[in-house]
């Protein structure tokens, strides 16, 4: 279960990161960024396209190594950042220039003077960007929660106890759950949940399972 992210306009094919064409790729958004009355300040070793790309980066890395679907990490729920947003370029007041606003936002009122998403010290502030991020992007309408419908598949494999959970589940992780068909239809849902019993039973499934009951 993801962020529904829509449709972004300034979306750049798939660049190696940090490459001489990803920083390139930066130079409109941070000409946009300049402008920004809040980033006035901030000098040109840390606000640049070399410096935008490496942040950027860095979100991807952290997001991977620490709220993936794998991941063990004590925030959890916590749900990533949509990839596809990492990919836009588009001036101000686009997805990626409202994330970025954001993380400097928490820069600014921060101790420390520089991003720094390897830094095992940093955590807790990092974890504070990605929320700072979401809740930014959710307000302005980049971002939209997960809306959830159970197909019936799923009762009749697991029984009516597996549904109460993983609606449980979902909720914590901000979703909502519905149960009329009809929104299916009207395209309400973000997310069908049906039941398959071989992907269920699945060998990575099962050790995934006993991996999150173990803690």
């Amino acid at each position: 279960m993801a962020f529904q992210p829509l449709t972004y306009a300034g979306q750049y094919p798939p660049l190696t990161p940090r490459s001489p064409s990803d920083n390139a790729s930066f130079d409109l958004l941070h000409t946009s960024l300049r402008s920004q009355p809040e980033l006035a300040r901030e000098g040109d070793k840390i606000l640049n396209e070399e410096m935008l790309a490496k942040l950027v980066d860095g979100m991807r890395r952290f997001q991977r190594d620490h709220l993936g679907r794998k991941a063990k990490s004590k925030y959890w729920p916590t749900l990533r950042l949509p990839d596809i947003l990492f990919s836009d370029r588009s001036s101000h007041p686009g997805p990626l220039a409202t994330a970025i606003l954001s993380a400097f936002r928490i820069k600014q009122t921060s101790s420390w003077r520089n991003f720094n998403f390897d830094n095992p010290k940093l955590f807790d502030d990092n974890i504070s960007i990605i929320k700072k991020i979401q809740g930014d992007l959710l307000n302005r309408g980049f971002l939209k929660r997960p809306v959830l419908f159970f197909d019936g598949s799923v009762e009749e494999g697991l029984g009516s106890a597996e549904v109460v959970r993983l609606t449980k589940i979902a909720q914590r992780f901000g979703a909502t759950v519905v149960e009329d068909p009809k929104e299916v239809v009207d395209g309400r849902v973000t997310h069908v949940v049906a039941y398959d019993p071989e992907e269920h039973d699945a060998k990575e499934v099962m050790e995934e399972e006993e991996r999150r009951e173990r803690g």
